[in-house]
């Protein structure tokens, strides 16, 4: 089941890209595609998705700018 396709343009190339979030049954698949440079998608378990969303948002936190309010 595909949960979020996310389109953007990649900072460091300029590149289109795009991260795509799935389930399979009992794993999480991210990909992470560029239009130039391939694609790349790894499978993972319910704690390594909380191990992931943890790190973006200390990610989210650590970036210059306006904080969200929680």
């Amino acid at each position: 089941m595909q949960v979020a396709m996310i389109p953007f343009t990649d900072r460091d190339s300029g590149d289109e890209a795009f991260a795509l979030v799935r389930v399979e049954g009992e794993i999480v698949g991210l990909a992470l595609s560029l239009r130039q440079n391939g694609d790349i998608e790894v499978f993972f378990g319910r704690q390594e998705l909380g191990q992931l969303i943890e790190a973006l948002q200390n990610a989210q936190a650590a970036l210059p700018g306006v904080k969200p309010v929680a």
